[in-house]
């Protein structure tokens, strides 16, 4: 060892607590640096401090998904989903492409599958198709991985509802992915709930589920859980988390839920989200008119359970436009200096700057049915799960073409594109 070199040991207990864009530059420096963040269990141990506290800021990126239909005369048409990183500075009122762009499409281009992302997890994108599966992908390093189908044995005709999340279990340094699924042929209707770890072949069942149906779109994943925010009988408002440590659901309290009276018409007005690597909630619910008035409720300690208010916010709106605040579609999310408003099938999106309390509207998209998203970067190969997949369950057809692979055998396919098909992403 070099005088004045540092141990690998200290220095990897050092590169562990920075970002992930950080050490992806460190990685450059030497071949030895490079072979220790590579490493499966130095990924794992920084993934792990990542999502399991917020004492390293992550800059979030956003991510533009959209589902496009392309008619032809004659045909029925082509249908394509797309996913295109954006940048927007808070200075404009513009957004720009990023370095990443996929498509997928299926095999048959013709045929009318239904695509929905499911969970979004670090880089990770949970998404699941009607005809071809379920799906993890991780846009930065162009990946795709099929997961093992669940619920095999139980008709289609009965779901009632099915909902994913995924997290991370700093005991056993594994990464899990929670499927729950109602059945509504039965009364009251039963639920079931299933545990995925990451790199196995096949679901489990465990004996915890939740009160209730839990929420498609109020859900997020922080401190290595994921928590859904739900209406339980059109009455309570609840936040369900799973703690994939104890593989468990529980109810979190939050002051909010806790005072008021009137669940059913609070439940439209408050979003989760992460914010600065906690787990947040934003209230909206004294808004008026074109008057945004807003509170946003940090849980910075997760262990204590203890929420803050750490912004009370009010502004008016420009004129004829302002968020349509108490829409079942309206979604909220954060980007690098504050939080965005978005529509499911409506312009524009709303930036607000927590720097500066301004808010900014930006008009994007096509008249398609798009979504906007936020994701953190992580050091997550999803090539470190793969064989262990591929070779108990034979879907040995994963082919590498350069930064992406390919998985047409298995029903989905990603291309490289930054236009899909004279569809503009932004």
């Amino acid at each position: 060892m070099d005088r004045g070199q540092l141990p690998m040991d200290v220095l990897a207990d050092i590169v562990v607590r920075l970002p992930a864009e950080s050490v992806c530059c460190i990685q450059c420096v030497s071949k030895a640096l490079l072979d220790m963040v590579d490493h499966h269990s130095f990924v794992t141990r920084h993934t792990g401090l990542l999502v399991a506290t917020n004492a390293v800021h992550q800059v979030p990126q956003l991510m533009f998904f959209t589902r496009s239909y392309v008619p032809y005369p004659g045909t029925t048409g082509e249908h394509y989903v797309a996913f295109q990183s954006i940048k927007f500075d808070g200075s404009t009122s513009a957004l720009t492409r990023g370095n990443f762009a996929i498509s997928v499409t299926p095999l048959d281009r013709f045929e009318r599958a239904i695509y929905r992302v499911t969970f979004v997890f670090c880089n990770l994108i949970g998404f699941i198709s009607n005809r071809s599966g379920f799906f993890l992908i991780n846009p930065l390093k162009g990946e795709v991985l099929r997961l093992p189908s669940d619920n095999p044995q139980r008709p289609n005709s009965e779901v009632l509802g099915t909902y994913y999340g995924m997290g991370f279990d700093n005991i056993t340094n594994t990464y899990k992915i929670v499927c729950v699924t109602g059945i509504y042929s039965t009364v009251p209707e039963t639920w079931f709930t299933q545990i995925l770890v990451l790199g196995t072949s096949s679901w489990r069942d465990i004996s915890s589920v939740p009160p209730c149906a839990l929420s498609t779109q109020r859900r997020v994943c922080a401190y290595g859980d994921t928590h859904w925010l739900t209406l339980c009988d059109l009455r309570t408002c609840y936040i369900i988390s799973f703690d994939f440590k104890k593989e468990e659901f529980y109810c979190l309290p939050h002051p909010v839920l806790q005072s008021s009276n009137d669940h059913l018409n609070l439940f439209v007005h408050l979003h989760l989200l992460t914010l600065r690597g906690s787990l947040a909630m934003v209230d909206t619910s004294s808004s008026t008119g074109s008057t945004m008035n807003m509170d946003i409720w940090m849980l910075k300690d997760y262990d204590k359970k203890e929420w803050t208010r750490d912004y009370s916010i009010n502004l008016e709106m420009p004129p004829n436009l302002h968020p349509k605040f108490g829409a079942t579609d309206f979604t909220c999310d954060q980007w690098e200096h504050g939080i965005f408003f978005k529509n499911f099938r409506q312009i524009p999106t709303f930036f607000l700057d927590l720097r500066c309390l301004s808010i900014c509207p930006v008009i994007f998209g096509s008249g398609d049915f798009t979504n906007l998203f936020s994701y953190t970067g992580s050091l997550i190969s999803l090539k470190d799960y793969r064989n262990s997949v591929e070779a108990e369950t034979g879907s040995g057809s994963l082919k590498s073409y350069g930064k992406l692979i390919e998985g047409d055998a298995q029903g989905l396919s990603l291309s490289e594109k930054h236009v899909l098909r004279r569809i503009s992403f932004i």
